[in-house]
């Protein structure tokens, strides 16, 4: 048995989580936390971290600093994705982070990011024979993994992350229907040409905030509850529905939505039409929700490589 931690430093969001694992197929949290922090603000126009990005960074990996002195744990391990790998200032953020919480955060590769999402997301979907193609929606880059059922056969990282995408494209509040049109456009040329790796059948499976964000309002819940979101079937016509309702709405009304997280309220149109394009486009519905992703999945990859005897 081991007591593993894990922090995703994502692009929108930090996550925190403190699990007990006996074995690579269980999880049982101890603690988790998360904190939109909007690191990528901005990172479309110069590929540099804001100031004031890194200032609530640091203040939420404080947060989590405390909560880890509550829970002494065997291992910790803190990964970057997009936006460190891409960031012209990442040195000196790595620095500033390991100054001011003594955090070293180790920054992996898109496709390391897409396998840990998939090993955190089959722990939810339980697949084990079928074709499968996973999604996941991040604030700088969206990641596709193709499996035959538990075995991933492809990774793709893509630069369609909904922070740099909304700021590039939804500059009206609320956006035109020329500029939804411009994103549709983006999102489809990216996605087009990478088709014909994804499997032409069997299970859709998302995870990341923008996806679990439509479970929650599609089940209009008051509070977010993990075990409503894990496995729910979104409809591809339940996404074009919210999508439809949501892009008519200015910024502030859009926050009074049920279901809608607090700091997603502008992300959450192109989150919605990257899921749309893909499931127009290849024919998939539903998509199977998880609320796990690349957090437990990081935690599930060290104990493979640590603690598991028969990995």
């Amino acid at each position: 048995m081991a007591v593993l931690a894990g922090i995703d430093i994502g692009t929108n969001t930090f996550r925190l989580l403190v699990a007990e694992m006996n074995d690579a197929q269980s999880l049982k949290e101890i603690c988790s936390a998360k904190e939109i922090t909007r690191l990528g603000e901005g990172f479309s126009i110069n590929k540099a971290f804001l100031p004031a990005a890194v200032e609530r960074s640091i203040v939420a990996l404080k947060r989590f600093r405390a909560l880890l002195q509550k829970h002494p744990v065997d291992d910790l391990i803190i990964v970057g994705t997009s936006a460190v790998r891409e960031a012209q200032n990442r040195e000196a953020f790595l620095k500033e982070v390991k100054q001011q919480t003594g955090f070293d955060i180790q920054v992996i590769s898109g496709e390391e990011e897409a396998l840990c999402t998939f090993l955190g997301v089959n722990l939810v979907i339980q697949n084990e024979t079928e074709p499968m193609l996973v999604i996941d929606v991040g604030g700088g880059s969206t990641e596709f993994i193709g499996a035959e059922g538990d075995a991933p056969n492809f990774l793709l990282s893509t630069e369609l992350g909904v922070v740099h995408l909304t700021e590039k494209y939804l500059k009206s509040d609320p956006p035109t229907s020329e500029e939804l049109k411009a994103l549709r456009l983006a999102i489809d040329k990216v996605i087009k040409p990478i088709g014909y790796h994804f499997p032409p059948k069997g299970l859709f499976a998302g995870t990341a905030g923008s996806i679990t964000t439509l479970a929650a309002i599609d089940q209009k819940m008051k509070e977010y509850d993990p075990e409503k979101v894990n496995r729910y079937p979104l409809s591809l016509g339940a996404i074009q529905r919210i999508f439809k309702e949501l892009s008519v709405m200015p910024l502030e009304q859009r926050r009074k939505t049920l279901g809608l997280e607090k700091g997603r309220e502008d992300i959450i149109l192109t989150g919605s039409l990257i899921l749309i394009a893909v499931m127009e486009l290849f024919g998939y519905d539903p998509v199977y929700v998880s609320d796990y992703g690349l957090r437990e999945g990081v935690l599930i990859h060290l104990y493979q490589k640590k603690y598991d005897p028969l990995s």
